[in-house]
């Protein structure tokens, strides 16, 4: 693994997210995790994951045990962990546990969009996720992505239809899915203006 592109000092991570405006991918790792050693050699290895990693974020690998104040922030458990932080530090998405490359690839994507969307760029986050989708579409986490880009779609025109549609995308397509249970329509009781 080419560690080059990578961070692993917190306080050198930080200033280059400022610099950049890019967010931190904040990874913690432990010597002993075996899920951080297989994703080194498989998943990080991919060029797709290179490819969107250093697109778009400032990548920083901190070691669970030994950096305690940036665990106690974000209240770090387990390793492999994903962070998706800005400059502040503020956390807007969080996952535990190994991941393999389409699976770390939908999860940047996840990631991203909530670091995007709370700062009012919905084009942007509606782009990423639907970025690639046809090689997500059959993924177990796909509706998880639908239901993001409706949020960044409805946050952005305010259209319930629109909203709604993808909605029932993912019932149809994703029925098992716990974003096709959070369909927040009363059945007979829509309307235009309501939510």
């Amino acid at each position: 693994m080419d560690w080059q592109n990578w961070f692993f000092d917190w306080e050198s991570a930080k200033t280059e997210s400022q610099q950049s405006r890019k967010p931190i991918l904040l990874q913690f790792h432990r010597d002993t995790c075996s899920g951080c050693r297989k994703l080194y050699v498989t998943t990080y290895l991919a060029e797709t994951v290179q490819q969107e990693l250093y697109q778009w974020f400032v990548p920083v690998r901190l070691d669970i045990l030994k950096d305690r104040q940036v665990r106690r922030l974000y209240s770090a458990q387990w390793t492999p962990s994903f962070y998706f932080v800005d400059h502040r530090e503020r956390l807007y998405y969080q996952l535990p546990g190994y991941l393999n490359e389409l699976d770390f690839r939908l999860l940047m994507r996840l990631g991203l969009a909530s670091v995007l969307m709370p700062g009012g760029k919905y084009d942007q986050a509606i782009s990423i996720l639907e970025d690639h989708w046809d090689n997500f579409k059959e993924n177990p986490q796909a509706a998880s992505l639908l239901f993001r880009k409706g949020m960044a779609i409805y946050l952005k025109t305010r259209d319930n239809l629109q909203f709604r549609n993808i909605m029932q995308q993912i019932q149809e397509n994703y029925p098992q899915s716990p974003q096709a249970r959070q369909w927040p329509w009363i059945e007979g009781g829509f309307s235009k203006n309501s939510q």
